[in-house]
């Protein structure tokens, strides 16, 4: 698994991949979803796959809960 450095002020990137709109991966960093995407797309029906891009400030991020 690679690891990231969240340096202050950076957008951090995830990715959740779909199959038919149910989940089969979810919280993949940039690495692990060119991995798997490059794999599964070639396995599965096309149009039956889809992913989601998901950007956010990690300086926003709310940890107390």
């Amino acid at each position: 698994m690679a690891m990231n450095s969240l340096s202050p002020n950076s957008i951090t990137k995830t990715f959740h991949i779909y199959l038919r709109d149910e989940v089969l991966f979810k919280d993949l960093d940039q690495y692990e979803f060119d991995l798997i995407w490059g794999r599964i797309y070639k396995s599965y029906y096309k149009d039956d796959l889809s992913y989601e891009e998901i950007n956010f400030d990690s300086d926003v991020l709310d940890g107390s809960y």
